[in-house]
């Protein structure tokens, strides 16, 4: 047991709205932890991962999702994450392994570095099977697991033909939609699967991908004009030495100016592109998640998050670090207070059946994907 999360801890009242129409529920995620519980997690797992020269990172990942999984609650029923935190380490230790080989082979071979990216693209999708197996088949949901089922072949497809595709940069949307497909379609809770019926979900990515690119280059102009005349008098006493033992020594004063110009415009330009772009992919994938007759819905706000992300930024920032655990906390706050499942029907028959298959089907899941590779 998890000494971290508190076992006598009363689920929370969910609030069931009832719909007239197709006599739908509207039920919400609710999320009940809080800053200084996980900052104590947070602050032991930092201390006790530099202690053990990186070994207990794999403990402090369970006890992390342990606790955030805890204080997710669905219908009075909070989930749970069954993370191993051996298998953990076994899965890093064969990274690290592979790792090791990969640099002593370059070192006498080194024509392995020309190809070590074709070599990536080629064990990518066998990373990724292994995560995402692993990361489902330990998360439940009133004890019943997750889990990813593909074949490395489909897993090929999509993390290296279409990986190639997006690495032209005009093809990133398109293989950032099938990816999203690929992995949607192949998980599922117990024996029913998840579905994503998009309609025109390709589209709809480059539209996405497009706002944002438009975002970024108004903003970047808009601004830019706006605080080059400021650049140009703050910079204009470094720009002429007035001694030769000058000639080097201002562009050193001048570094801290550089470097808060481009902090601001990182924050004025890309943020609010990059919150944008994040909020409506995310709002439209959950949305258009189907299981069963069950479906998803969610409602983040752009301007929230280009507040939650630029507000996060700068408490991190100011606190060097400190802030993290809060910041965390605040995120996934918002995040499931705008993600809500719409249950055509009775969830609680849903889970009930599910149950009974599971229970049938017995344990299947494969201990050769059952380790988990960091990704």
């Amino acid at each position: 047991m998890d000494p971290t999360i508190d076992q006598g801890k009363i689920s929370p009242a969910s609030t069931v709205v009832e719909e007239e129409a197709h006599s739908t529920k509207t039920i919400p995620f609710e999320f009940t932890g809080k800053a200084d519980e996980y900052f104590k997690i947070w602050i032991v797992n930092v201390a006790l991962t530099i202690v053990t020269l990186g070994i207990y990172s794999a403990w402090a990942k369970v006890r992390k999702k342990r606790y955030l999984y805890g204080n997710t609650w669905l219908q009075g029923t909070s989930f749970e994450y069954l993370g191993d935190p051996n298998k953990i380490l076994k899965g890093r230790l064969i990274i690290g392994g592979g790792l090791l080989i990969y640099f002593v082979a370059s070192f006498f071979l080194p024509f392995v570095d020309e190809y070590s990216w074709l070599l990536f693209l080629l064990i990518l999708p066998w990373l990724v099977v292994m995560a995402r197996t692993f990361t489902a088949r330990n998360s439940s949901y009133c004890n019943i697991r997750f889990d990813f089922r593909t074949t490395w072949g489909e897993a090929f497809k999509v993390f290296f033909g279409l990986a190639l595709i997006g690495a032209t940069g005009l093809g990133y949307p398109y293989f950032v939609c099938r990816r999203t497909e690929f992995v949607v379609s192949h998980s599922r809770y117990g024996t029913t699967p998840l579905a994503l019926p998009w309609q025109n979900g390709v589209r709809t990515f480059y539209a996405m991908y497009l706002a944002a690119g438009g975002i970024f280059v108004v903003l970047f102009f808009v601004i830019g004009m706006v605080l080059m005349p400021i650049l140009s008098q703050t910079f204009s006493p470094f720009m002429v030495p007035q001694t030769q033992d000058q000639q080097h020594a201002p562009w050193l004063a001048a570094i801290p100016v550089f470097l808060s110009f481009f902090l601001s415009m990182g924050l004025l330009v890309y943020l609010p592109a990059f919150a944008y772009l994040k909020t409506a992919i995310t709002n439209f994938i959950w949305s258009n998640i189907t299981i069963a007759n069950h479906r998803f819905y969610s409602s983040l706000e752009t301007s929230q998050m280009i507040w939650l992300y630029g507000s996060n930024a700068v408490a991190i920032l100011l606190s060097l670090g400190l802030l993290i655990p809060w910041a965390t906390i605040r995120t996934v706050r918002y995040r499931l207070d705008h993600l809500k499942l719409l249950g055509a029907g009775d969830l609680n028959e849903f889970v009930s059946s599910q149950q009974g298959e599971v229970a049938a089907a017995g344990e299947e899941a494969s201990e050769f994907f059952d380790v988990d590779v960091g990704i």
